[in-house]
């Protein structure tokens, strides 16, 4: 297995940044997927269990001058790695000021993702940062988890205001109760837990050009952040 990566647009570096930064709000651990076009960031909790799932979809064009990889097999070309999302955010926001920031599958004391950050200097000398982020390897019988999920068959599907006006009414309503639910009359609800809907809301930095919000009666909140380079897609489970 083989992955490198080069970004040298400081834009691009810095909105592959806040998607990182959203990924670590949402979750401590998570598996990162690659292959030849995109990265996915992916989050399998079982709905049915009470947990919440999460499918973030990126074209590597879009983010990456330079992109290369060889997966495990040329019939299953990809690789899967466990990601703490928290510590490569950080190691990316040391960088932001870098005049390209390499990212490199490399075999240290463990598996890691090495981000060389070249820096600008005032002399001659170039200055490069490196980060170890600790990762592990998913072996190919557990691929199977961390697929697509699939479209909910939702009773209802609507777009969301903007997220801050949203944010801010839900700050306000977990001071009055854990959950969050549709009047009872009401044709379709979600009865969810207020602090996952907060945590969405509160970390999410990826200024979506749409948002939107489908609901599975008496089963699940889906959420979708939909940005012209990537997507978002957020599971929260109904309580009973």
């Amino acid at each position: 297995m083989k992955f490198r990566g080069k970004i040298i647009d400081i834009a691009c570096l810095n909105h592959f940044t806040r998607v990182v930064t959203t990924i670590s709000k949402l979750t401590k651990m998570c598996v990162l997927r690659l292959t030849p076009d995109n990265l996915f960031f992916v989050l399998s909790g079982k709905v049915a269990n009470g947990g919440v799932s999460m499918w973030c979809e990126l074209s590597q064009a879009n983010f990456f001058d330079e992109y290369q990889m060889e997966g495990v097999s040329s019939e299953d070309n990809e690789i899967c790695l466990e990601v703490t999302p928290e510590n490569l955010s950080r190691a990316l926001k040391t960088v932001q000021n870098a005049k390209a920031v390499k990212v490199k599958l490399t075999k240290k004391h463990c598996p890691c993702l090495t981000i060389a950050a070249e820096l600008p200097t005032l002399s001659s000398v170039s200055r490069v940062v490196t980060h170890d982020v600790p990762v592990d390897v998913i072996p190919r019988r557990l691929w199977h988890e961390f697929k697509e999920p699939s479209m909910p068959d939702f009773d209802v599907s609507i777009y969301l205001p903007p997220l801050k006006t949203m944010k801010n009414i839900v700050d306000r309503m977990k001071n009055l109760s854990n959950f969050l639910s549709r009047d009872p009359e009401s044709l379709v609800e979600a009865r969810v837990d207020i602090r996952r809907l907060q945590q969405f809301l509160v970390g999410q930095q990826v200024n979506p050009s749409k948002a939107m919000c489908n609901i599975v009666h008496q089963s699940v909140l889906h959420l979708i952040l939909l940005h012209e380079d990537m997507s978002l897609q957020y599971f929260i489970p109904a309580v009973a």
